[in-house]
């Protein structure tokens, strides 16, 4: 029997309109893990136009990463001084924020899954989402 778990975050901002991506790395300082303007992703089955385009920045994937505040203490440390160019750039051009967390496990080895008050509070002024997607091994 393993005994793994692993648990990654990502924060992403999502414009479903065609304002540059591109200039958030410039704006913020900041290196995003992937972004792709809206007409540089692959087209809707159901609406035949181009999804959203996004700027996205994502923790290390490490194995044994079990407790979900030090990943978030991670992206938190990465974005928390842009926090008011954050919420200016998708205030101003359409965006939201959508923070995933992406925990793989099995059943020997279950994350501790919670969120810090500071966390929260960032979702909250931010106007954020959080989506969690659970894998098991």
């Amino acid at each position: 029997m393993s005994n793994h778990c692993t648990i990654y975050a990502e924060m992403h901002m999502i414009f479903d309109n065609d304002f540059d991506v591109y200039s958030i790395t410039k704006h913020l300082g900041i290196a995003p893990t992937e972004c792709k303007s809206r007409n540089e992703t692959r087209m809707s089955p159901l609406t035949n136009k181009p999804i959203e385009g996004f700027w996205t920045l994502k923790t290390e994937e490490k194995e044994e990463k079990r407790d979900l505040g030090v990943v978030l203490n991670e992206l938190m440390g990465n974005i928390s001084a842009k926090l008011p160019d954050i919420k200016k750039i998708c205030d101003e051009n359409g965006g939201t924020v959508v923070f995933d967390i992406i925990p793989f496990f099995d059943s020997n080895s279950k994350p501790a899954l919670y969120f810090e008050r500071d966390f929260l509070d960032i979702v909250n002024y931010l106007n954020a989402t959080i989506q969690i997607d659970l894998y098991i091994r």
